[in-house]
């Protein structure tokens, strides 16, 4: 996919989050965790419907998924030897009398929250994939079968993290696709066909390259060189500023690799494959801002519109 042509000036994601941040509609209660409001809240709403509207329209399931995941899970999808670079993990207070009571007297509370939960019993999500394939877990796909979620994510990436642009925690909307593998290799294509038809719709400069994934470090060579020959990952990439970009969406294709891991198989037996069409959301704000600038009045109208469902009557019609 060719970049589409933008001869505006750009804005900085520096300058974009030092305005939003003048104005009050952005800010951080912790490093890596925004909230948003005002105009800002109301363009992200928009970005969210037009790109809900894109994964709708191609769907036949929409999920709301629980705000955490087992461990069990996720140690099933190799998660733990892939990304655990990654993980953020869930505790609580420890119901011990006790401990409570020298919480609630202390003069300092905030500094006593750690010592005083109980071990960790669930993981925030890293990504909202992998709320389906456990429920797909042990079962017959007998033909492409979509599901749409959206939900929060985790990711600590440390000093990296910036306001928009890398969240510890930020909104992501995916597609995850699972039958054979013409036919999730044809949900892919099609997705990136439907993303570059958003991206016109919304005035935004892209491309999409073949990326890999950030494997962690003792797992990572064999599986980006074997991932990079396969071109079974894409990123779309938006401008970000003057000289940057940033990866705003990903087109993966899994093979059978978590059809494997669950159990989940096609009429005739074999591990379906699987493959997913994912949306950053806050990078999709972030790149916009930096397009058409932080003043409301210079945007250009958000319509949403389903792209991916107008390419063909039937998403998948080719690999049926």
């Amino acid at each position: 996919m060719r970049p589409i042509s933008w001869n505006g000036p750009m804005w900085t994601a520096a300058e974009i989050v030092d305005r939003l941040r003048e104005r009050g509609e952005l800010w951080e209660p912790v490093r890596g965790a925004v909230g948003l409001r005002g105009e800002t809240l109301r363009l992200y709403e928009e970005l969210a419907a037009a790109i809900g509207t894109l994964t709708r329209s191609v769907a036949e399931e929409e999920w709301r998924v629980p705000a955490v995941l087992d461990f069990a899970s996720l140690a099933r999808a190799d998660y733990f030897a892939s990304f655990p670079q990654w993980l953020t993990v869930a505790s609580h207070l420890s119901s011990d009398p006790g401990r409570l009571e020298r919480l609630a007297r202390s003069a300092d509370p905030a500094g006593l929250v750690g010592a005083m939960s109980d071990p960790c019993e669930a993981a925030l999500p890293p990504a909202v994939c992998y709320h389906v394939y456990p429920r797909f877990a042990g079962q017959r796909v007998d033909s492409p079968t979509l599901v749409t979620v959206e939900g929060t994510c985790w990711r600590h990436e440390g000093k990296r993290l910036f306001p928009l642009e890398r969240g510890w925690a930020f909104t992501m909307r995916e597609v995850v696709c699972l039958g054979t593998r013409d036919a999730v290799e044809t949900f892919r294509r099609r997705g990136i066909a439907a993303t570059r038809a958003l991206l016109a719709t919304l005035g935004l400069g892209g491309e999409v390259l073949p990326a890999t994934d950030p494997f962690f470090a003792p797992t990572a060579r064999g599986r980006r060189i074997l991932q990079a020959l396969k071109g079974l990952k894409h990123e779309l990439r938006l401008p970000s500023g003057p000289a940057a970009d940033l990866a705003a969406a990903s087109f993966n294709h899994h093979e059978n690799f978590f059809g494997e891991a669950f159990k989940i198989r096609l009429p005739d037996g074999t591990p379906a494959a699987s493959g997913c069409v994912a949306f950053g959301l806050e990078r999709w704000l972030l790149a916009f801002l930096a397009t058409h600038g932080p003043d409301s009045a210079a945007w250009p109208s958000i319509f949403p519109d389903t792209p991916w469902k107008r390419t063909v009557s039937n998403p998948m019609e080719e690999a049926s």
